[in-house]
This record gives structure tokens, sequence and C-alpha cells, in this order.
């Protein structure tokens, strides 16, 4: 018979199972813990990473005032209209301002645009006045001619605009001289057309009418200007928004304004100058035949009725029929 072997009993078998899973979970809460030690490590890493990357590309920047919404030609600059943002220094423009309560009571001479930084050259001089007043260069005045349809070119002149001046009037009052055209002024400023002083959005390519526009000239060329409106008549002509050429006319009068118009004289023909024959020399021509003496006519015409008679008696003395 063969040998019967010994079966572990109940009791033993359980001890063994329970510690074959107390091994089992001891290995995964080991395994669980590593994991979650990796997990925090990555992230550790990562964040500093990320840090580092950040700190790289971070630039240094001040504050800087800019404006608050967009602000107009002539605006006398208070708190509302100004706002503090950080601006990068490396691109810092110059003449800006970092405490609004220096530009408070500053007048902007250009149109500035929602987020624009206020630049010293873009402000009036402080004390220069407000309005109109604090828009003039040193130096330059402001002066006002009447214009209308014509003169204005069609409404189509703005502030901000660049023009020159035309005069027509007779140089001389004496009444023998005739009316003249030139240029006196040239690449002037517009400063307002009506009691405008900005440009108005949407309205540039309108016509604006009005009956006054100002012009800002030095002082000699605003007693040119005051001579012109009053002795003759002045046109504006619009200049384009870059050109700055200087051009010297001499002006013209309706004589050289017409003479295309009026026909050349025809040149009469040169004259045949007659050979020249030299004392020296007698000509070896025979002399010309003189002229037959005319034969005079004596015709007598006869009519008949209807019949018409023609006799010539000098035929009839020379013995012709």
């Amino acid at each position: 018979m063969p040998a019967v072997t010994n079966l572990p009993s109940n009791g033993t078998l359980r001890k063994a199972v329970e510690k074959g899973n107390r091994s089992s979970g001891a290995r995964a809460l080991a395994f669980l813990a590593l994991g979650l030690v990796a997990a925090l490590t990555a992230a550790l890493l990562f964040s500093r990473y990320i840090d580092a990357r950040t700190a790289a590309a971070r630039v240094p920047t001040t504050k800087v005032a800019v404006a608050g919404h967009d602000l107009a030609e002539a605006t006398t600059l208070a708190t509302e209209h100004l706002v503090l943002v950080d601006w990068p220094i490396a691109s810092l423009p110059q003449g800006t301002f970092a405490d609004p309560e220096k530009l408070v009571g500053r007048v902007i001479v250009s149109k500035v645009v929602k987020g624009e930084p206020l630049l010293d050259g873009r402000l009036a001089a402080a004390g220069a006045g407000r309005g109109l007043a604090a828009l003039l260069e040193p130096g330059m005045r402001a002066v006002s001619v009447r214009v209308d349809d014509v003169v204005g070119v069609a409404g189509f002149i703005h502030p901000g605009d660049n023009v020159d001046v035309i005069v027509t009037m007779k140089p001389r009052e004496d009444g023998t001289s005739l009316p003249a055209s030139k240029i006196i002024l040239q690449s002037i400023r517009v400063l307002a057309v009506g009691q405008e002083l900005q440009r108005k959005e949407g309205t540039l390519e309108k016509a604006q009418l009005a009956t006054v526009a100002t012009l800002m000239v030095d002082s000699a060329e605003s007693e040119k200007l005051a001579l012109a409106a009053i002795k003759g008549k002045i046109l504006l002509t619009l200049r384009g928004g870059t050109d700055a050429e200087l051009v010297d006319t001499r002006g013209v009068v309706p004589p050289e304004l017409l003479a295309l118009a009026v026909p050349k004289p025809e040149s009469a023909p040169a004259a045949v100058p007659a050979p020249r024959r030299h004392a020296s020399r007698p000509s070896k021509l025979p002399p010309a035949a003189p002229a037959p003496a005319p034969v005079e006519r004596k015709v007598v015409e006869i009519l008949r009725g209807d019949m018409f008679e023609s006799r010539d008696f000098a035929k009839q003395q020379r013995g012709q029929p």
C-alpha cells in the first residue's frame, strides 16, 4: 500500500494564506509610495523649469502715463484722461511721464489715440495758454481769411492740411497795369476751418463748408496775407500730405496767359538781292531793245436791234479786215 502523507490542518493553511496576502499588500503599498514620490519629483522639476523659462523671458518695466481714450487736438489734460501702465524699459520712448500729476493742465498739440504714451514733444509748453493759442509755435501767428466754396477748395480743406496762397491783383493802382496772379505763401498749415480745431472722424472725405479759414504764418507772412486780402482776391490751393517742396514762380499776366491763343504774324518772303556788278568790268550783255509803243485802238460797238457789231477803225486804216 502506498504511503500516506500528512496534510496540513485548516489552521495552518489559513495562516499561510494570510501571510501571503500581507506580503502582497506591503509590496503594493511600496510601489504606490514610489509612484507618488516619482510624480512629485517630476512636478517639482517641471515647475522649476517653467519658472526658469519665465524668469529668462521676463523684461524690466516701468510705469508710463498713457491716454485712457482718444484725445482731440488742443485738449487740456485732466486726471480722467490718463492711465498708468507697465512699459518695457528697453522700448521706452523719450519724453514719457511716470507721474500723471505733471501732465494735468498741459495741452496736447496733436491728436492722441487710446493707449498712446503722452510725450513731452506732443504737448504745448507750460504756460502757453489754451485752445488755439497753445497750438502756435514760437514766433508764429494765427491769421483768419474769408473763404467760400471756390477759395476753400469746395470745402475739402480741413485742420492740419497745408495750403499755398495765390493772390490776383493789379500791381499798380494808376489804371494802366494789368491784373497778375502770383503765389505769395507756400506750405502754410491750416489751424482751423470755421470753429473746428481738429479733423472729425469720418468727415475727411466730405466737404466742410465754412466762411473762415485760420492759417499759421510768421510776422512777415501775416503782412503779405493782410494786404492780399484787402487789395486783391486770394485763392487757397491744397497740398499733398507729403509735399513740402517750395517752388519759385514768376507769376502770370493776361498777355502771357493767352500767348498761345494769339496767332503769330506770317513772315514776309525774304527779298532776293540783286546781282552785283563791278564798275571796272563792263557788262557783256547786249543792250535791251526798246519796248514797242502801245498801239492805240479805235473800236466802236454798234447795236442794231438784236444785232451787235464791233468795228476797229485802226485795222481798217492799216488795210486789215
